[in-house]
């Protein structure tokens, strides 16, 4: 079988390593020597990504800069592409489809957030789903889910694409560090001036409930009279300072802000905390609730379907106010048998987010669209 799939990242440096069809499609090149994948990139990528013999990298130009170019690529230019390599079956990036491609296609929806009033997509972006989407859902053979939700979700909004959506999860590459006694010491030194603390992760999908995070960390400080601290974990993309008016806050000592990272350090940085604090405000699957349960971390994260989906009796959820959050921030604190309890049932869930179970289960989906 030859199968190919497009290959699309951001300029980030590692990008490339934490796509979801590079790393998925790399471990099934890997474990199927006797197939042919054709990984097409729309602008110039390192050589070195290609480490499978039985890989052929395809640089497929333009490179696709905005919608207009992503119509014409997918539309004129991969068709003739699949043709050229007789490739079975296509897999596109993110939400997308070939709609004059004769070759059977595959989708990987990760998540639903562009269909809530709550995204990170441009307008220019939402148009196009809004106009397409349901064209592309209705080409596909077959598409791939990350969770149970999303297929339900998927199923409710298009019907007709019921029996061709397979759950294949998703591979996390969140790092657990596990510190000894003196690393953990040593971390909380350097970043809490000794102290416990709730680390909270401040990304495009949670900075919207920043200050509520902080007045329901202010009524914790209130009723518990305690040392802890709070960390605020910024990514690269939002302000350094995501809290205007924090010289203002009556416990501005207490909170300390770090500003991305990186991964292995933002690892150690959780496996020191004394819980995560994580409430997106949107359902985008980010790798940051992993994160802690990885490390063996308590997470305290907003109550929906989607959240409970991925992290299931590993989470505490919380209602997306101050007051609920506060309490279950004072439940994690008092209660060490809970927090034994979800650290167990993390490692549990951590183990079935890997990259070669999301790809055994993306074959098996593979595999019934290319014999329909």
């Amino acid at each position: 079988m030859t199968i190919a799939v497009h290959i699309s990242f951001s300029d980030n440096a590692d990008a490339p390593q934490h796509n979801f069809n590079y790393r998925s499609f790399t471990v099934l090149a890997g474990k199927y020597p006797e197939h042919h994948f054709i990984f097409i990139f729309d602008k110039a990528f390192d050589a070195s990504l290609i480490i499978e013999k039985n890989i052929t990298p395809v640089l497929l130009s333009p490179q696709i800069k905005n919608r207009l170019l992503g119509y014409y690529w997918y539309n004129f230019k991969i068709p003739a592409l699949l043709n050229k390599y007789n490739a079975d079956i296509f897999i596109a990036d993110g939400l997308n489809a070939s709609l004059r491609a004769t070759t059977k296609q595959c989708m990987i929806v990760k998540d639903l957030s562009f269909l809530q009033k709550e995204n990170l997509l441009v307008r220019s972006e939402l148009r196009h789903l809004k106009k397409y989407f349901k064209k592309f859902v209705s080409k596909t053979n077959c598409i791939a889910v990350t969770t149970e939700h999303v297929k339900n979700e998927l199923a409710k909004f298009f019907p007709q694409a019921k029996e061709k959506i397979h759950i294949i999860g998703y591979g996390s590459d969140s790092p657990g560090k596990h510190p000894d006694y003196n690393e953990i010491e040593a971390i909380k030194e350097k970043y809490s001036e000794g102290k416990e603390y709730f680390l909270a992760y401040i990304t495009d999908v949670s900075v919207a409930n920043t200050i509520m995070l902080l007045k329901a960390f202010s009524a914790f400080k209130k009723r518990q009279l305690s040392n802890m601290q709070l960390i605020l974990s910024v990514t690269s993309t939002q302000n350094e300072e995501p809290v205007k008016d924090l010289a203002t806050y009556k416990y501005r000592n207490e909170v300390k802000i770090i500003s991305a990272p990186g991964k292995q350090t933002e690892a150690a940085i959780t496996a020191a905390g004394y819980a995560v604090i994580y409430l997106p405000s949107m359902d985008v699957l980010e790798d940051k609730g992993m994160l802690a349960i990885k490390n063996d971390i308590p997470l305290v994260t907003t109550d929906n379907e989607f959240n409970k989906s991925l992290y299931g009796k590993s989470a505490l959820y919380s209602p997306a106010d101050e007051k609920n959050i506060a309490q279950y921030m004072m439940l994690v604190y008092k209660d060490e048998n809970l927090r034994n309890e979800h650290v167990n049932e993390g490692r549990a869930i951590a183990a079935n987010f890997t990259w070669d179970i999301t790809a055994a289960n993306l074959w098996h989906a593979l595999q019934a669209a290319a014999e329909q």
